[in-house]
């Protein structure tokens, strides 16, 4: 429960810096207030990760096993990164805020796919154009997307360090209920519809049409089947290849997979239910999020990389770069269609995962 509520906490607080990122387009106050938040917040991220990196790592030897010490430091080497790049992510505003605005050529602040969206009904034009690095929706995407890489990666090398002790604390969250799928997935949505500018840059239909749902047609729908038979076959195989290539590892994610996600012991209906709540729950907060708000900003290879590096449970398999390519298949979804065909194609294939467990064992 407490850690729902940290998450909740956390969404809140990026929610609103968003906010304040897409207001700092049009007031220099906000503008000034977003940077200088985002700097302070890098370099104590940096200094946090010197203390961990180098102060613990002396000390762990006394206080812990090996593993420890090895954690701590990949854990510092992570925030000593994310200070670093975030703090030169946030020069280039700040000294475009002293020298003054700077207008450059039109829309080179975005990509095609951004700018395309820009044009979205209900999408409020900014007073002035600015270059790539110093607009703030931009730069607080790539700063986000720094800090957040950078926390994953290194829970991704605590577990190849001391898989014992990183499954147990996944574990400790118990299998996915109501609950649980609400409390990850609600955030997903805030932190989405707050980094489309919902009420600030754009009315509800322009942040709908920003994250990209609209309707399907019969043909688009058929496509969306297609793909969800073809990523449940590429599945099985890179299962297998998970299975022969790291048996080790393979049993160790086979047992938090199966504490998170297994249906057995239930009964048909339920089951069913429980297919339902993970695929819905998981695709309409991840699709919202990585394929809606992320991806017309960074692209659809960052998009996955950090989509993939969300997977910690995991660890350092080859199910990561397996996870990296259905999320480029669900980001080119949603580029030739639209969320809405990504968002069913996901919860259809998650939703039919747990099943094929369930009924066929597969």
């Amino acid at each position: 429960m407490l850690g729902i509520i940290l998450t909740l906490v956390a969404a809140l607080f990026i929610a609103g810096m968003a906010l304040l990122a897409h207001f700092a387009r049009r007031n220099r106050g906000a503008e000034v207030t977003l940077f200088i938040t985002l700097l302070a917040t890098s370099l104590l991220t940096l200094v946090v990760g010197v203390f961990i990196g180098i102060g613990l790592f002396f000390l762990a030897p006394q206080s812990g096993p090996i593993p420890q010490q090895a954690i701590l430091t990949a854990t510092g080497i992570a925030a000593v990164l994310a200070g670093t790049i975030g703090t030169g992510l946030c020069v280039p505003p700040i000294i475009r805020i002293f020298r003054g605005p700077k207008t450059t050529t039109p829309r080179e602040s975005q990509t095609s796919e951004e700018a395309s969206w820009e044009t979205s009904p209900g999408a409020s034009s900014a007073p002035e154009t600015r270059s790539f690095w110093v607009d703030p929706p931009t730069v607080f995407a790539l700063w986000l997307f720094t800090l957040v890489l950078m926390n994953n990666v290194a829970s991704i090398l605590a577990f190849a360090i001391a898989p014992d002790v990183t499954t147990d604390a996944i574990a400790q969250a118990g299998q996915f209920s109501v609950g649980t799928v609400v409390g990850s997935q609600v955030p997903f949505v805030i932190v989405a519809v707050a980094g489309v500018g919902l009420f600030v840059a754009r009315d509800f239909r322009g942040a709908l049409s920003r994250l990209g749902y609209g309707a399907i047609s019969a043909k688009q729908l058929g496509i969306v089947v297609l793909f969800i038979v073809g990523a449940l076959g590429c599945a099985i195989g890179a299962d297998r290849t998970f299975a022969a290539l790291q048996p080790d590892l393979y049993r160790t994610v086979g047992d938090l997979s199966e504490a998170l996600f297994s249906p057995q012991g239930m009964s048909p209906v339920t089951a069913v239910f429980f297919a339902l709540l993970i695929g819905i729950g998981a695709g309409l907060g991840e699709e919202t999020l990585f394929r809606g708000a992320v991806q017309p900003k960074l692209g659809i290879v960052l998009t996955s990389v950090l989509f993939a590096s969300m997977h910690v449970q995991y660890g350092p398999s080859l199910l990561l770069f397996f996870i990296f390519l259905l999320s480029m298949a669900l980001g080119y979804l949603r580029r030739r269609v639209n969320t809405t065909a990504s968002f069913l194609a996901h919860a259809g294939y998650n939703t039919s995962s747990v099943l094929l467990a369930y009924f066929f064992g597969i």
